[in-house]
């Protein structure tokens, strides 16, 4: 496997490592600052804040989709796979937003930021891929972390910590939200030879029409209030899209392990300062302990991952310098 960009320095060719970790990083950043606009906006439900968001993505990438001249509903093998993961990603940023509204920015960030681990079980489920101790106790750690994080040790202490409404709803969102997720990456392998323009567009109008829907049910529409709500909602629908675009550019310079560590570990950091600093709200015990164990696994899982990648390179290269 070779890596994904080359540059040449001075006649030498390099590794692009620390542009696409920056890349990650910037996602990170952008993806947080969604998380902050979605908590201070409380008078509009999640659901319709995560349709001005599908409707940016949506719109802003149906220029490249024109410009692919491929049919926008992708090729006809691949046509249930996409429907299927617009459906899984538009629940998961639903319940990511109602997470975040409920949630301390910290403790939802922890819960949804383990999806590397439950990709791990997925792959290992359905895709029947192995998974050796290393990735079991990777697993472990962040179960440990996520209960940490719920707060559920608090009811073996003498004085137990009460669940609002509130709370309860956020976790339950928070969970299914990373359930949501890691079908979405694992039925994103399924449609990896699909154009990245037709993953978006589908996954664009899929998303819409789900959002909508869940909206209806589950919530109320209302008009932002005028002044700063109306330039909250463009910078939401700014970020969310320069997040994936981010992202993106990320995967195409550098593995998918470091990018994925590093978006993660720049998401949990930034939320719990924008937790701190923004919204007064200092995390406890619990939630350090497991924001450190989840942080750990997920490090774990993209150096694993990084150094797979490595070996396969220098596999790569030692097969075609025989040949």
């Amino acid at each position: 496997m070779l890596r994904p960009k080359i540059t040449t320095i001075e006649g030498t060719k390099q590794p692009s490592i620390f542009r696409g970790l920056v890349l990650a990083m910037l996602s990170g950043v952008s993806f947080s600052i969604v998380s902050v606009i979605v908590k201070h906006m409380r008078n509009l439900h999640p659901g319709q804040l995560a349709l001005y968001r599908f409707i940016a993505t949506f719109f802003m990438t149906m220029p490249q989709t024109v410009k692919t001249r491929q049919n926008p509903f992708g090729p006809r093998k691949f046509r249930h796979f996409l429907i299927l993961r617009g459906i899984f990603g538009g629940l998961y940023i639903f319940l990511n937003f109602i997470s975040f509204r409920y949630l301390a920015l910290g403790e939802a960030s922890v819960i949804i930021f383990s999806s590397p681990v439950v990709v791990t079980i997925f792959a290992r489920v359905f895709f029947k891929e192995p998974c050796n101790i290393f990735q079991s106790i990777t697993v472990i750690l962040t179960i440990i972390g996520i209960i940490f994080t719920a707060k559920l040790p608090s009811r073996l202490t003498e004085i137990p910590i009460a669940y609002s409404t509130e709370k309860i709803y956020g976790l339950l969102a928070a969970i299914f939200s990373l359930f949501c997720v890691s079908a979405m990456q694992l039925l994103g392998r399924k449609t990896r030879s699909v154009h990245q323009s037709i993953n978006n567009f589908n996954y664009g109008w899929v998303t819409v029409l789900e959002t909508v829907f869940l909206t209806a049910i589950f919530g109320n529409f209302k008009w932002q209030q005028c002044g700063i709500q109306s330039i909250y909602v463009l910078l939401l629908a700014l970020f969310s899209y320069s997040g994936i675009t981010f992202v993106t550019m990320a995967l195409q310079c550098e593995y998918a392990g470091p990018v994925t560590t590093v978006r993660a570990a720049a998401d949990i950091c930034l939320a719990f300062l924008w937790q701190i600093f923004i919204f007064h709200d200092v995390p406890d015990f619990y939630g350090i302990i497991g924001a450190i164990l989840v942080s750990v696994s997920i490090i774990l899982i993209g150096l694993n991952k990084w150094l797979s990648s490595l070996e396969g390179n220098l596999f790569s290269c030692k097969k075609t310098k025989d040949i």
